[in-house]
């Protein structure tokens, strides 16, 4: 299937965007939607994936959530793009590392436009510039259906990561877009960018565009 649908859901609590998340994942195995990217930012939340250790916490002044992804502790909040993935891997006729690599290629694609030279690191998830992580992935997948996905730092507030040890990291290694650039990029262009890449590198040929 090579249609993809995209879901514009603005500013949305942690919780809401889970439980929608939870129920696409429903109808994807039930063939009643396309494959989906959620985009979205939320309000200031620490998320704690399953190999997140009792020191990766710090401090708690930002609502913390355990949840089902991989990966351990990150923050999200304002000014961070977040994608979540709901795609059924059979139909795609991809694996799960074939999936991941394709995620980190299309945030490193979009930063390429903005003259930002990103990549990969071995044993290190995530997208880096040198020593700076400016993205992260973390999933997790039910009958062959993703969900969770992907976060871009592109004007977020760099100090909110000090309440954790960020996938496990020194709570200074993140960095944003913005910070880069030494300037103020567009969020819709970021955006619009993040949704041409990834409809190129996972090979989906018609986009349909919804805002809820």
């Amino acid at each position: 299937m090579n249609s993809l649908n995209i879901i514009d859901l603005g500013l949305i609590e942690y919780q809401r965007a889970l439980d929608i998340q939870k129920t696409l994942v429903k109808e994807r195995l039930d063939n009643s939607i396309l494959d989906t990217l959620l985009l979205l930012e939320h309000p200031h939340v620490i998320t704690l994936g399953r190999q997140t250790k009792p020191e990766d916490v710090l401090e708690n002044s930002i609502p913390i959530v355990e949840i089902d992804r991989g990966g351990s502790a990150t923050y999200h909040g304002p000014g961070q793009l977040i994608g979540y993935i709901i795609m059924d891997l059979k139909s795609k006729g991809i694996s799960v590392p074939t999936l991941i690599s394709k995620i980190h290629k299309s945030m490193i694609l979009t930063l390429e436009e903005l003259d930002i030279n990103a990549k990969r690191k071995k044993k290190s998830p995530g997208v880096w510039i040198e020593q700076k992580k400016i993205a992260s992935v973390g999933l997790s997948v039910r009958n062959w259906i993703t969900y969770h996905g992907f976060s871009l730092n592109i004007d977020t507030d760099l100090d909110k990561f000090m309440s954790i040890r960020p996938c496990g990291y020194d709570s200074q290694i993140m960095t944003s877009i913005n910070s880069m650039k030494k300037e103020k990029v567009s969020k819709e262009l970021i955006k619009s960018s993040i949704i041409k890449n990834f409809a190129k590198v996972f090979e989906y040929y018609k986009i349909e565009k919804k805002i809820v």
